[in-house]
């Protein structure tokens, strides 16, 4: 039997198989498909008094990375992430922690008053209604993305296959042994470049972002 296919049906159906192409659906976040245009945020405060939209920055590449003053994993991975800022300066890359939990301890306050301790080289803002992490699907702090320069989402997850948990005597250790897969990294490069990330998406690893209402 011979199908014959009229123009316009044809045309939908390479339209489709294109759309399935540049989006991928995401392997551990239920709401964020890799290649989808990334949600956008408005007016969100910063620790430096000012506020802060999406739109506002025109880097090639922008790294969303949710944080949590109180948890351990993000207090491990500290240096590593002051290190990654510090590697890309002078490149055309925006880095953004974001605050998502509603306890007094991540509060924009202590935000501030983390940031200052440790250094923080990013800006750090906060989501007061957690509307971003709900977007964005977060559920870990830290949980990493990756926006292109069209601010589709290329990469989303860890940020190397070794996450860094801080121990008791204030040190940080591996948990993984020393990281040889540098996720963000690399992403950042593909985007730069323009192109896809080797790797899009890994599952996050650190303390559950405590929502409202869950």
């Amino acid at each position: 039997m011979t199908l014959h296919w009229k123009p316009y049906a044809l045309a939908a159906a390479l339209v489709t198989l294109v759309a399935a192409t540049v989006l991928s659906g995401a392997k551990y976040n239920s709401v964020i498909q890799i290649g989808m245009k990334a949600p956008s945020f408005s007016n969100l405060p910063g620790i430096d008094g000012k506020t802060y939209s999406l739109p506002d920055f025109k880097e090639d590449a922008v790294v969303l990375v949710f944080l949590a003053n109180h948890c351990p994993w993000v207090r491990g991975g500290e240096k590593d992430l002051i290190k990654i800022v510090d590697d890309f300066k002078g490149k055309s890359v925006r880095f953004i922690g974001l605050g998502v939990n509603l306890r007094q301890d991540d509060a924009l306050p202590a935000m501030k008053e983390r940031a200052a301790k440790v250094g923080y080289n990013l800006l750090y803002l906060h989501d007061p209604t957690q509307e971003i992490g709900r977007k964005y699907g977060a559920t870990r702090t830290p949980e990493y993305f990756v926006l292109n320069k069209e601010r589709k989402v290329i990469y989303a997850g860890l940020l190397t296959n070794s996450p860094a948990l801080i121990q008791s005597d204030g040190s940080s250790r591996y948990v993984n042994g020393e990281p040889k897969d540098f996720y963000v990294r690399d992403a950042i490069n593909a985007a730069l470049a323009g192109k896809p990330a080797p790797v899009a998406e890994t599952r996050a690893q650190g303390c559950t972002v405590e929502y409202s209402g869950r």
